[in-house]
């Protein structure tokens, strides 16, 4: 059974940037929110799939039948797919849609509390340069790459800013999307929403796998999808306060070794979520799993699926509510 991404043609991304990714080089962001999710979750998973062999095809309308991806947010919230149509909801940043037979989530913690729900990780930046290995012991300088509203608003003010400064002589640097693929001159990155303690089940531990890959140690926050990822003092660190990330700076300032030690750790974590991993697990769901869950759900009565959809939704709801 071919699977097939929908994409709207209004999310397709720019020629540039189409070329540019197939040559696994970094591309500036043209626009954020569900265009930029829509290009990441499904151009970019088609163009990887397409590039390896795998029959899978890129649609500009949503099908009549058959199986098709799609970013839930491209989809209107009153949308039933036809009798014949099997459809896989990329949740991304937003719900699920009550639609979707199959829902991938970014979040590993996530996918484990939604019904048909099935983790799979964000892909991560392209075109990423590691750390410069010249750089040695060096640490002075430490970035958050992403957007600056998405940085806890305590470790944006200058008061706090020249704190780290004399009491780590550590540099923050709020790095732009244009440079969101460059770890060359960092020596640690930070990742941390806010201080309230929220599991952030519907974010990614992409920040983490970045780092893993650039081979900079990692400070994140209490999020669900780095502690479902991974293993806190081991391949990270973790910071529940602004007291606590100058803490952990002196850790990372004053021993080299367990600047190493969870560089190596994370190393060794991302081969598990680098482009190529990914890829395949990627191809394992569209040849394998969705094909035999779109065939059980062909052969049931459609009695059987409008009775398992109605629950599902109502348990999707109820998700909604209690998510934190």
């Amino acid at each position: 059974m071919r699977v097939c991404f929908y994409l709207p043609e209004s999310c397709l991304p720019s020629a540039e940037k189409r070329a540019r990714w197939q040559r696994d080089q970094s591309a500036t962001l043209e626009q954020g929110g569900k265009i930029a999710a829509a290009q990441g979750w499904i151009y970019r998973t088609w163009m990887m799939l397409e590039r390896i062999g795998c029959p899978v095809d890129l649609v500009h309308a949503m099908p009549e039948e058959g199986c098709v991806v799609a970013l839930s947010g491209n989809l209107p919230a009153s949308y039933r797919a036809p009798a014949g149509l099997f459809l896989v909801g990329v949740v991304a940043d937003s719900l699920p849609h009550p639609a979707a037979h199959l829902h991938i989530l970014q979040n590993a913690a996530h996918a484990r509390r939604v019904p048909r729900g099935r983790f799979m990780p964000h892909w991560p930046q392209p075109g990423l340069v590691p750390r410069d290995k010249e750089r040695g012991m060096i640490f002075e300088r430490i970035a958050f790459f992403g957007t600056e509203v998405n940085l806890a608003a305590e470790l944006r003010t200058a008061t706090w800013l020249d704190t780290v400064k004399r009491d780590t002589g550590v540099t923050l640097e709020i790095r732009g999307a244009e440079h969101w693929h460059d770890y060359s001159e960092v020596d640690a990155a930070i990742a941390i929403r806010d201080f309230s303690g929220a599991r952030q089940l519907h974010k990614p531990a992409t920040k983490l796998y970045n780092a893993w890959l650039a081979g900079v140690p990692f400070i994140g926050g209490a999020d669900s999808a780095y502690a479902a990822e991974g293993e806190a003092g081991v391949d990270y660190l973790v910071a529940r306060s602004p007291q606590e990330v100058i803490a952990q700076l002196r850790r990372l300032k004053s021993d080299p070794d367990l600047r190493d030690k969870l560089a190596a750790n994370g190393r060794r974590k991302s081969s598990s979520r680098n482009p190529e991993a990914i890829t395949a697990m990627w191809r394992d769901l569209v040849e394998e799993r969705i094909p035999v869950v779109a065939a059980a759900r062909l052969r049931r009565t459609a009695w059987g699926n409008h009775c398992t959809d109605t629950v599902m939704r109502g348990v999707l709801m109820l998700d909604r509510i209690l998510r934190s």
